[in-house]
């Protein structure tokens, strides 16, 4: 039997889903800089473009580029030419590569956490996680000092002990962490990779 407390305290599962994509959407890196350089670059070119017509309309054109010349290279030209087969080239390789650009997701600054609820999004910063995994290895007995490193998914733990062995250690400083990260729930599942350093000697 599922008590009242039971079904209110468990999200339903679209809830839930619908929770982890609002989170990933909100912390989903911008990739603004190539939008940015390409809108001012098709800018420019219209600005250009506009003046030489503007120009030539009135009669008097600018001539800021060599615009007769690129005309009756255009007329003179067929499709099956090497260089405009290689310039098309050039064109479909740039506008696949802007396109990459903007659909691929760049490096976050922000590690989303579960919070089962879609009107509620909570996000954790990079050096914040940082702090945090590190203070949960000094917790442990035996550690001096602890050094975090966070790449992708990927938690690096490096910590330094004045003990010359100790062979529990690593084992109970990645317990601690995984005890740390389920405290903050981060959406993603985080693999942890320990380094003991011991005292020499």
């Amino acid at each position: 039997m599922t008590t009242v407390e039971e079904a209110l305290g468990r999200p339903a599962q679209s809830v839930d889903r619908r929770a982890r994509r609002v989170a990933v959407h909100t912390f989903r890196p911008r990739r603004s800089w190539p939008a940015v350089i390409t809108g001012f670059l098709v800018l420019a070119v219209a600005v250009v473009a506009a003046a030489e017509v503007i120009a030539a309309l009135a009669g008097n054109p600018l001539r800021l580029f060599p615009v007769g010349a690129a005309t009756d290279y255009a007329a003179a030209t067929t499709w099956s030419e090497p260089s405009v087969q290689i310039a098309s080239a050039v064109l479909a390789l740039i506008g696949l590569a802007l396109i990459v650009a903007a659909l691929a997701p760049g490096r976050s600054r922000w590690t989303a956490l579960r919070t089962d609820d879609p009107a509620l999004v909570v996000g954790l910063t990079r050096p914040a996680l940082r702090r945090a995994v590190a203070a949960a290895a000094q917790d442990v007995s035996g550690v001096d000092n602890a050094h975090v490193t966070v790449r992708g998914n990927r938690l690096r733990v490096h910590v330094r002990t004045g003990m010359r062995e100790a062979g529990d250690l690593p084992t109970e400083v990645t317990r601690s962490v995984e005890r740390r990260l389920q405290e903050l729930a981060p959406l993603r599942s985080m693999r942890i990779v320990t380094n003991v350093r011991y005292a020499e000697g």
